[in-house]
């Protein structure tokens, strides 16, 4: 983690100057450079959503985790109950199941990074499984509705999803998919990246559910335009240039941020 993060180092935002980020997932040795350059690029609050999807299909739909705290070689991190409580009542397609994050190792990954540059922070972890863009957008809601009410209350909630992009064709083909993705993710429109990614252009990025809820929670929180902070592909670590997997880091600033 300290040499990835030091690799990064940079001008960073405040934590009140940004409002989301989407970070990628593989191996450190593959999309760690990427994810570190997000995390770095910006000063962390004390508190987060983490929005991811899931690889397995297992447990519910929509599914948040009840655990107290999550273990890692760095130690726990501590889940945060009471944005657990205020997402369930927000919205009623999410329901509290473990099952859903027991084999998952989309927030698992990040958890490190997070650690190292934010030792106190607390989390929600929440996983969306389900293909529906209804689905994802009542998550959505529900995430800028918490969001809103905590920072009326005066503490500030980062906004992270978790996913990779293109999956698994040779290097050019797969840059322009993820290139067509990133277009759809930093125009802002939920709707078009859900049906672009899933039916119009079949890109097969893992993170699309939580990625669609979260550009409806930025909608909603008026959020400002999105630009990438770096990416890359697994090639970039040695691995054959016949089947890669995207990766890049999407950073949201507050619409007041110049």
């Amino acid at each position: 983690m300290d040499g990835l993060l030091r690799g990064a180092e940079g001008r960073r935002l405040g934590a009140s100057d940004w409002r989301g980020l989407l970070l990628p997932h593989a191996g450190y040795m593959y999309s760690g450079r990427v994810a570190a350059a997000g995390i770095s690029a910006v000063e962390w609050p004390d508190r987060a959503i983490l929005l991811g999807p899931n690889h397995r299909g297992r447990g519910s739909a929509a599914a948040l985790s009840p655990a107290g705290a999550w273990a890692t070689p760095l130690g726990d991190v501590s889940l945060d109950r009471d944005l657990a409580t205020a997402l369930l009542a927000a919205c009623p397609d999410l329901t509290e199941d473990e099952e859903a994050h027991e084999e998952e190792h989309s927030l698992e990954v990040l958890l490190p990074f997070l650690q190292a540059v934010r030792p106190a922070l607390k989390i929600a972890a929440l996983s969306i499984g389900e293909p529906s863009l209804a689905l994802s957008l009542s998550v959505g809601r529900a995430v800028a509705h918490v969001v809103t009410a905590a920072e009326s209350a005066g503490t500030r909630v980062a906004l992270v999803v978790s996913s990779d992009l293109n999956h698994y064709l040779a290097r050019a083909a797969n840059r322009k998919k993820d290139d067509r993705a990133l277009e759809a993710l930093l125009a802002g429109d939920p709707e078009e990246l859900f049906t672009r990614v899933l039916s119009k252009e079949r890109i097969t990025m893992c993170g699309i559910l939580p990625a669609t809820a979260l550009l409806e929670a930025l909608r909603l929180l008026g959020a400002g335009p999105g630009r990438v902070l770096a990416r890359g592909d697994s090639a970039d670590a040695g691995a054959g240039e016949d089947r890669v997997v995207g990766y890049a880091s999407v950073l949201w600033e507050n619409r007041e941020v110049s």
